[in-house]
């Protein structure tokens, strides 16, 4: 009896640990990314040493794309600067949303700016411009043997 239980324990944990690696997406550029089963349209960016906000947009517009099967001119935009993760107590992501929540404020062309931000709440980018950005994130990752 105790052996059967113990089987059914393993069996729960490994389906556990399976599902909850299935949620997992790795981006291109090897940035790991999640959807919040919570919020619809609502995913994190997880942190990786060295990134910086452009591989952090080529991940966004990826998981956007491939994984959710959206258009490449759908707007993506930073729901929370880096914090802890909402779905991986322990980690530190970026929030990220392809649905306008009322949270996010739209910003101007001027508040916008020219440089890539992952700070700045409703700073957005089209799904397909922060794809655009994996090939350099490629390339630095490599150039600094974390690819």
């Amino acid at each position: 009896m105790k052996q059967c239980f113990r089987l059914a324990l393993v069996a729960l944990l490994c389906l556990g640990a399976t599902s909850a690696v299935a949620r997992m997406y790795w981006a291109e550029n090897r940035m790991q990314a999640e959807a919040n089963p919570a919020r619809d349209g609502v995913f994190e960016v997880f942190q990786k040493a060295t990134a910086g906000p452009s591989d952090y947009w080529c991940a966004a517009g990826d998981f956007v794309r491939w994984k959710k099967g959206q258009a490449g001119a759908t707007r993506v935009y930073v729901m929370r600067g880096m914090g802890p993760s909402e779905v991986r107590p322990g980690r530190t992501s970026v929030i990220f949303t392809y649905v306008k929540y009322p949270e996010v404020a739209e910003l101007s062309a001027a508040e916008q700016g020219y440089s890539v931000s992952i700070s700045k709440v409703g700073y957005n980018l089209r799904a397909s411009h922060g794809y655009a950005m994996c090939r350099d994130s490629i390339q630095r990752f490599r150039g600094r043997g974390l690819f």
